[in-house]
């Protein structure tokens, strides 16, 4: 390692090296950083803000652990993160400090010494789901989410430890709970809201955002704004809104969001591709009934459950459907008599209850076995959220077992570690992978 050191430091080497121990003096190897020679005045302000370590990082020739780069972090590489648009630190040997460093170059107080010393803009613009275009200063450092489908939007960007407020959809069981605590280790003291109409403007004012997510039905929108707070609405229902909704996110917080998001779209549409490519040619698209909070509330065609059966290379018995969640009769859903039947893991429904069901007894589904709860670590894969990538290699593998070359148990991992930082054990991922 060849760093460009100061003399001090190198004093401190050369009385280390004479008492034969680095460690006898309580010096540390410093963390070493290749740096693009147009980037040494980007490194340079980054390492002087950095003052979390009492070895801060040095530039060296050889001998890297990260290197500072002109490029992308790709969506399968875990190791590098965009300090800046089109600028990557990577890390390529590990040191106790490369994660921390990391972290705190695309953390909100790295990104405000970037705006501060103009490498980043001071606001971004921004067009949201209802199709509105305003300015949200940059960086953004606290988030309130009541919307609980967005706040895992934000997780999946890199941006969940900027959450102050939030609804966690599926995280009110215990067993959800208990997961997003692994996630996120500061959830039990975040202020978790139940839903989006248990929220008062009182409250979000409270919690000091600097931008609130919500839906468009959420009915607080123009008091908030009222108080000069931007709130950004998410509309979801289709892939297309997911995709939309994840670039908009990313954009909110800054380059590494930016890059984290468009690395889960280009996964996300691996996934699409191959899935399709694997069932497009199949004999027959077996059909799939998605059932709500109650036996006989249905998904209509329009909703992202039906987005997500088709994607899986199946056929929504409720395509036809229109508009959100549909009460039909028992009688309707004997005329369907899907092949599969799909439960949340919310509301009231059960796989129990309809497979006790007299009448229920009398579809396919049902005699066949076939009538399965959808899976979730904390947020529902249905749902419109980043993990609903791991429905599509779920159902696809329960619908054409076999002609699909992707792997739940693989994808899972994958996913949870490169867009939640999470490393799931592979008892939870047996249980979510189970049909």
């Amino acid at each position: 390692m060849r760093p460009h050191r100061s003399r001090p430091r190198l004093r401190a080497l050369a009385l280390a090296l004479a008492f034969g121990s680095l460690a006898t003096i309580g010096w540390a190897a410093p963390l070493g950083v290749a740096v693009a020679a147009d980037l040494e005045a980007l490194f340079e302000l980054l390492t002087d803000a950095y003052a979390d370590s009492a070895t801060p990082p040095v530039r060296v020739d050889e001998g890297e652990h990260l290197v500072l780069r002109h490029g992308e972090p790709g969506w399968r590489h875990t190791g590098a993160v965009a300090v800046l648009p089109g600028v990557v630190l990577e890390i390529v040997a590990d040191h106790d400090e490369a994660a921390p460093f990391m972290r705190f170059a695309t953390s909100a107080a790295g990104q405000r010494i970037l705006v501060s010393a103009g490498f980043l803009p001071d606001h971004v613009r921004v067009t949201d789901g209802a199709g509105r275009s305003f300015d949200v200063a940059q960086p953004v450092a606290r988030l309130a989410s009541p919307y609980g489908v967005a706040t895992y939007l934000a997780y999946g960007v890199g941006a969940g430890d900027r959450i102050v407020l939030a609804g966690f959809l599926g995280a009110r069981d215990p067993e959800g709970a208990a997961a997003m605590t692994r996630i996120d280790r500061r959830f039990p003291d975040l202020h978790a809201v139940t839903s989006q109409a248990a929220v008062n403007v009182e409250t979000i004012a409270g919690a000091a955002p600097d931008v609130v997510f919500a839906a468009a039905r959420s009915e607080w929108i123009g008091a908030v704004e009222a108080l000069g707070i931007p709130v950004v609405v998410f509309d979801g229902e289709s892939s297309e809104g997911l995709v939309a909704g994840m670039r908009l996110a990313g954009k909110i917080f800054g380059p590494d969001a930016a890059a984290r998001a468009e690395a889960w779209i280009s996964y996300y549409e691996h996934v699409l591709e191959k899935v399709d490519a694997a069932t497009s040619g199949a004999n027959a698209r077996p059909s799939v009934l998605f059932t709500g909070t109650a036996r006989t509330t249905v998904a209509s065609g329009a909703m992202y459950q039906s987005a997500l059966i088709a994607a899986a290379g199946g056929t929504s018995s409720t395509a036809a459907l229109p508009g959100y969640w549909n009460e039909v009769g028992v009688e309707q859903v004997l005329l369907w008599n899907p092949e599969v039947i799909l439960v949340p893991p919310y509301g009231g429904a059960s796989v129990a209850a309809i497979e006790a069901d007299a009448e229920w007894r009398l579809l396919d589904a049902v005699r066949a076995g076939r009538v399965l709860r959808v899976p979730k670590l904390v947020a529902p894969w249905d749902t419109p959220v980043p993990d609903s990538v791991l429905a599509v290699v779920w159902l696809a593998e329960v619908l054409h077992p076999g002609a699909v070359d992707l792997d739940c148990a693989s994808e899972a991992a994958f996913f949870y570690r490169r867009f939640y930082d999470y490393q799931i054990g592979s008892e939870e991922v047996d249980v979510l992978c189970s049909p």
